[in-house]
């Protein structure tokens, strides 16, 4: 394993620097590493290099694509010194299970020249040009399932009220559908909790806590008038911007949410604080392998092990969801129905009279059918016998958490309408209402 960096990579020799040890990691690594090349920076003499790590071994369809991304500003240090130990970590005997279930895509520097020049060199609203083509380019190869946007404050940047040694994660670039801010929120407290057993006082900021950071006074006044509403739903983006390829913002990406309804995190680590030798390097690793390793496992929520992204359309009880066998069919389904997210109009259910049944309804208006997509409904009762639609037998699966009991049924828009959907199950859960 190669040693990760001792002291601060600086301009074009520490860029350099970076670039050999990243070549080098991939020459270490062939049986589970490459190297793809992203394009060239803006004033076109670097390369922009990604690496890619999985189990070559196992089918790309059969596994979620992870893309970290770190250097997006040129000027934030700390996340030249996660890249090693990001690295490192997806070769070790630990990260098995995340390279057999994902393909994980490692950007060390999103933004060379700011990197030379040490300075910004990008922007707080939007995308840039170059971002279009770079983002484009490896999201058309590995469409998200999650992306992890790295970020590094110094005295100045990010924070107006504290200059000390604040690091956070930020669930940002979402909007209220579904249940996705929720969801946000638990996997970023899955993080919180990750770091802070390895000794790392991390923080949940949400975009409008970040108000206070651009619009607070250097004194530390705050500004209250942007926080009256979720007034950067997707951060400073203008919400109409149009590109040819998906693209990026500046924490977390808002594009690549809106197109594939992927997992999308921020972080702030803290070059300023905590030094090279103090573990700054750890303290960014941490929440990044915390969220790989939960990319693993099966949400209480979710059928399939797997980042939480398939409740599209309403909320745990009942849900509108993402269809399909295997990682690469679902995420081709959930960038499907999530576009029409906006078409299905009527989404209700309701326990019968008896006890022992349940009917629900869907109302698809859109313009895209066939669109194949799955009911989900969580129930009380534990045993369920059949399901129809428009009164014909249909094939249901069962999943459950540690108190209910999950329904999906596959359905299929045909032309715009209203489905129908009754489940039969038993009268009751495990115990009998009090009054019976």
């Amino acid at each position: 394993m190669l040693q990760p960096f001792d002291h601060m990579p600086m301009g074009e020799e520490g860029l350099r620097e970076v670039y050999a040890w990243v070549k080098a990691y991939v020459e270490e690594n062939r049986e589970i590493a490459d190297m793809i090349d992203l394009g060239p920076s803006e004033d076109g003499k670097w390369k922009i290099p990604a690496v890619v790590v999985t189990n070559k071994s196992v089918r790309s369809e059969e596994k979620q694509n992870a893309v970290l991304t770190m250097g997006r500003h040129g000027k934030e240090r700390g996340t030249r010194i996660v890249v090693p130990e990001v690295l490192n970590y997806l070769a070790t005997d630990a990260a098995a299970e995340v390279r057999d279930k994902q393909t994980v895509v490692v950007v060390p520097v999103a933004n060379p020249e700011g990197f030379v020049l040490e300075q910004f060199h990008s922007t707080l609203h939007g995308i840039t040009d170059l971002e279009r083509k770079v983002w484009g380019k490896l999201c058309a190869a590995y469409p998200p399932d999650m992306m992890y946007d790295y970020h590094s404050l110094g005295r100045d940047d990010g924070c107006k009220y504290d200059r000390g040694d604040m690091e956070i994660i930020i669930p940002a670039n979402t909007t209220r559908w579904g249940m996705d801010e929720q969801i946000h929120q638990y996997v970023a407290g899955k993080m919180v909790d990750a770091a802070e057993a390895a000794g790392w006082p991390y923080e949940i900021h949400n975009l409008e806590d970040l108000s206070y950071y651009y619009f607070g006074e250097p004194r530390g006044r705050h500004a209250h008038h942007h926080m009256r509403e979720k007034v950067f739903l997707l951060h400073v983006q203008d919400a109409g911007e149009e590109f040819i390829y998906p693209g990026y913002s500046n924490f977390t990406n808002g594009p690549v949410y809106r197109r594939w309804h992927a997992l999308v995190f921020g972080t702030e680590m803290n070059h300023r604080a905590i030094g090279v030798r103090d573990g700054l390097g750890q303290s960014g690793l941490v929440t990044a392998r915390a969220l790989l390793e939960m990319g693993n496992t099966r949400f209480s929520w979710e059928k399939y092990p797997g980042y939480p992204t398939n409740l599209l359309v309403g909320d745990f009880r009942t849900s509108v969801r993402a269809a399909g066998s295997n990682p690469a069919e679902r995420r081709a389904s959930r960038e499907k129905v999530w576009a029409e997210r906006a078409e299905f109009n009527i989404l209700n259910r309701e326990m019968l009279e008896s006890g022992e049944a349940t009917v629900a309804e869907v109302g698809y208006m859109g313009n895209k059918a066939p669109l194949d997509f799955e009911l989900c409904l969580r129930m009380r009762q534990k045993d369920i016998k059949k399901v129809t639609v428009e009164g014909k037998d249909t094939p249901f699966e069962t999943f459950k958490d540690n108190c209910s009991t999950f329904v999906s049924v596959p359905l299929c828009a045909k032309k715009p309408g209203v489905l129908h959907v009754m489940i039969e199950h038993n009268r009751f859960g495990t115990t009998p209402p009090l009054d019976e």
